[in-house]
């Protein structure tokens, strides 16, 4: 280390002497007293100053050849408002996408519970009135809505009107603990009551010493004054395994996802005949919860 830093100092001293021999001999002319000794520096010191000076035109290339920082900082800047803009243009595509398949589903089980309904969004999600388990709609008295009215999205049951003013509507949902609805297997059309058990879980109860159900079994609503008939509400998880039991009782998945309501349906006139609607296939719970979350502001 000692010997490199000496010898770049004899470097640039020897650089330095050739520079001011050079100055000294271009005041003097041709021929004048620094002449000899300009040629003897010449043989001395060329080869340092032909290394300075390509060192120095390799500096000057190398910086002559960077990119226009300002020109890329451009090019950047337009490159990420771009990748901004598509992102925000995917968004809203996959937000019409769903829009179109909520929409889509809606439509049959409209047509096949022969449903007159009014659709309506989920404003809001949160605890109202004493029930722990509500949704908010921007749908109310004005558009037809009333309370103790049928309420479903494209899969099945979401719940029941509870409270309607002019332009909002609240809705107690299948989830809630509180919530009944009468229902019969699709299979073997034996009664029975589903109660809320929180978010993804319901416990149904058949009725009749002999009412059995398998897993996968789907239960759908009997027809009341609040409930139409023939809503699909949810299949069989678990069943109890008492065989002294009076009545058969279990779990049930809802096919609807109360965590990922969007677009729903109120039914304001029930169907002149109890109707025959497709049961959701038994990955209706799992792809429901692998969707979207809700628009809605609050969780209950």
């Amino acid at each position: 280390m000692r010997g490199s830093g000496r010898l770049r100092l004899v470097l640039v001293l020897l650089v330095l002497t050739a520079f001011t021999l050079t100055a000294l001999d271009s005041r003097s002319g041709s021929g004048g007293p620094f002449d000899t000794l300009r040629r003897g520096g010449d043989a001395l010191f060329g080869p340092a100053q032909r290394a300075v000076g390509g060192a120095a035109r390799s500096v000057g290339g190398a910086l002559g050849g960077l990119p226009r920082l300002g020109t890329y900082s451009s090019d950047n800047r337009a490159l990420r408002e771009e990748n901004d803009r598509l992102r925000t243009q995917l968004r809203e595509t996959d937000d019409l996408r769903r829009e179109r398949d909520s929409w889509n589903e809606l439509l049959k089980l409209k047509d096949a519970g022969s449903y007159t309904m009014v659709p309506a969004h989920v404003s809001a999600i949160g605890a109202t009135m004493g029930f722990e388990w509500t949704v908010t709609l921007d749908a109310g008295s004005r558009d037809g809505l009333a309370v103790d009215q049928t309420v479903v999205d494209g899969r099945g049951l979401v719940g029941r009107t509870v409270r309607v003013g002019p332009y909002t509507s609240v809705v107690v949902l299948v989830a809630d603990p509180a919530f009944g609805v009468g229902v019969r297997l699709a299979r073997s059309g034996q009664f029975g009551v589903l109660t809320g058990q929180g978010e993804g879980r319901m416990g149904f109860q058949l009725l009749g010493g002999d009412a059995r159900a398998s897993i996968d079994d789907g239960f759908v609503t009997t027809g009341s004054d609040t409930f139409v008939p023939g809503v699909p509400v949810g299949r069989v998880t678990a069943t109890d395994s008492d065989p002294n039991a009076l009545t058969r009782t279990g779990s049930v998945a809802p096919y609807v996802d109360v965590a990922s309501l969007d677009l729903v349906g109120v039914v304001v006139e029930p169907p002149r005949r109890t109707p025959r609607v497709p049961l959701p296939s038994a990955s209706a719970g799992a792809s429901a919860k692998a969707g979207a979350a809700p628009r809605s502001s609050a969780s209950p």
